[in-house]
């Protein structure tokens, strides 16, 4: 009986490597679609029991976004995926500061859900100003 506990944990921990290389494999894949459009914010949520999510977006050098995808999920099987609506509007050639105000007016509860696109705002933020000191 503990021989067969043995090879399934084995197994499940083989499957899981598997996986967990697929879905790095696929987020470079991800930024380097995303890099393309522009600089590049990278953010994250981790969802415990709730779905995490990894948010890329792109803007140019005046901090217009030109892009973005993201990941939401429980499992390895999940994959990056375009989106060009937050906050009920659309991000394409919209300021990344006009959606980082908006988020920092939501309630902290609210914020939080959204921590993982505030987080990729904030680094394109940070990464402009770096670029032009």
């Amino acid at each position: 009986m503990n021989a067969y506990f043995i090879l399934f944990l084995f197994f499940v921990i083989v499957i899981q490597t598997i996986g967990v290389y697929w879905q790095f494999k696929d987020y470079k894949q991800a930024v380097k679609r995303v890099h393309r459009l522009g600089n590049v914010g990278i953010g994250q949520k981790k969802g415990g029991l709730l779905p995490g999510h990894i948010v890329l977006i792109a803007c140019d050098d005046h901090g217009r976004i030109t892009g973005g995808e993201r990941m939401n999920g429980y499992t390895i099987f999940s994959k990056f995926k375009p989106f060009d609506h937050f906050l009920n509007c659309n991000i394409i050639d919209s300021s990344i500061y006009d959606f980082i105000s908006e988020i920092r007016k939501l309630d902290s509860k609210t914020q939080k859900s959204y921590l993982g696109y505030l987080r990729a705002l904030e680094a394109l933020d940070a990464r402009l100003h770096n670029v032009s000191e």
